[in-house]
């Protein structure tokens, strides 16, 4: 549970960090490319070489939980199939540049690829976090009724 949870905010921040260079170019330019800028190297290059090895980690880790049926909350499954959907995408992008018809716009899939998968990871941890402050939270809502509800002795 750890490497899930702690993981995925590694790969949830580098997949941030890509996104506020490769949108941007997207949008501006039409197209994501190599550049110069000082910037690109800290909001793409090293985020995104941190954050797909530590993704493709994670999804493996993910599919073992998965078979030793560990994924027992909506957070958790939210986030392992965020990383297996990462995984997926890149794994697609990567045959595609392959094949013979290849011409560099799947170069633009990867990062879009990475940045989607990382969204549903990013969904399941916001819920992990709001599970874990309501089970600490005094005043929560306990079985339909406030605590003030509850009987006192």
């Amino acid at each position: 549970m750890k490497i899930l949870v702690g993981g995925s905010w590694i790969t949830v921040i580098c997949a941030l960090l890509t996104a506020l260079w490769s949108v941007p170019q997207f949008l501006i330019e039409g197209t994501v490319t190599l550049s110069t800028h000082p910037l690109f190297p800290v909001l793409f290059l090293f985020p995104a070489q941190i954050g797909v090895p530590v993704s493709l980690l994670i999804a493996l880790n993910s599919v073992l939980m998965a078979s030793r049926r560990r994924l027992i909350s909506f957070p958790r499954i939210l986030m392992a199939g965020g990383q297996i959907l990462t995984v997926i995408l890149l794994f697609a992008c990567a045959l595609f540049l392959l094949m013979p018809t290849a011409f560099g716009r799947e170069f633009i899939m990867m990062a879009l690829a990475f940045q989607i998968g990382q969204v549903v990871v990013a969904l399941g941890l916001g819920l992990h976090v709001l599970q874990r402050r309501r089970q600490r939270d005094p005043n929560a809502v306990v079985r339909g009724g406030d605590r003030d509800d509850a009987p006192r002795l």
